[in-house]
């Protein structure tokens, strides 16, 4: 039951690569690196490396992954002088860029790739895809490849992989946020929450904020400004009915929120995406 909650939210997730590309190295040495806003994962087609993560050193061979999370110290070097080869990406992996899923699952900084021909394999047709430009269809081709590489490396993962929060109360908050997620538009409060799930309002909010980073109040409103947004861009339907379909009690509250999280109002917003097309 857990794990299906868990799969509803990964699929409402959009993948984004900020970056890939593969190196050649032979001299590498990385200390206390911190990635702020992404995740990586680096592989290893050839040659070895080292990864330092909270004191433990692990020993990077071919066809081993890394998987650094953002906010992790880490250091990333080389102590001998052969050539090591990295295939390598950044990251994120979210919903509505507001909710960051991969902590639901507990993924291991390095692990052995089985299938790792096949991985390769589609690494360096994402790479080719990047050298044909003026190809339309190449968007369509990245993005699926994208989406077959995180499969491969999630799969290959999963042996030693587990859910993050695998109590029945947890299962409570993560059915809540698949709710928040799938209806932005129904009405959410701290009291009904407290008493849908028998506890405390104050434990509720700290609870919640613990595992997904944000109290439920603050996530709903985000997720709600995230649909607005997408609503908005598309410029099928007028703000008015963005603000009914997202349940907003009056048009003047969907704009100061709005404002508020973006800086500008729906109009503006709506304009602006009028005017890039």
């Amino acid at each position: 039951m857990q794990e299906d909650v868990i799969s509803a939210l990964l699929e409402t997730a959009d993948l984004h690569i900020l970056k890939f590309d593969n190196h050649n190295r032979v001299e590498m040495n990385y200390r206390n690196r911190i990635l702020e806003e992404y995740y990586m994962m680096t592989y290893i087609r050839k040659g070895t490396a080292k990864l330092k993560v909270l004191e433990k050193v692990y020993h990077l061979s071919p066809g081993t992954v890394i998987f650094i999370p953002p906010h992790l110290k880490h250091d990333q070097y080389k102590d001998s002088d052969e050539e090591t080869e990295f295939l390598w990406w950044h990251f994120t992996y979210m919903i509505q860029h507001v909710v960051d899923v991969l902590p639901f699952l507990q993924i291991p900084y390095t692990y052995s790739l089985k299938n790792h021909q096949k991985f390769e394999e589609v690494f360096d047709e994402l790479m080719l895809s990047m050298s044909r430009k003026g190809h339309l269809p190449n968007v369509i081709l990245q993005k699926a490849k994208s989406l077959e590489l995180l499969y491969l490396l999630l799969d290959n993962a999963f042996g030693s992989v587990k859910t993050s929060m695998e109590s029945q109360s947890s299962h409570s908050f993560l059915s809540i946020l698949l709710r928040i997620v799938n209806q932005p538009e129904a009405s959410l409060s701290l009291a009904d929450l407290a008493i849908e799930l028998h506890m405390n309002p104050t434990y509720v909010s700290n609870h919640f904020k613990t595992m997904f980073g944000k109290s439920p109040i603050l996530l709903h409103r985000e997720i709600k400004i995230a649909k607005a947004k997408s609503l908005l861009e598309l410029r099928e339907m007028t703000i008015t009915e963005i603000s009914d379909m997202l349940g907003f009690n009056d048009i003047q509250t969907f704009t100061r929120l709005f404002k508020k999280y973006t800086g500008i109002s729906p109009r503006q917003y709506k304009e602006l995406f009028s005017r890039l097309h």
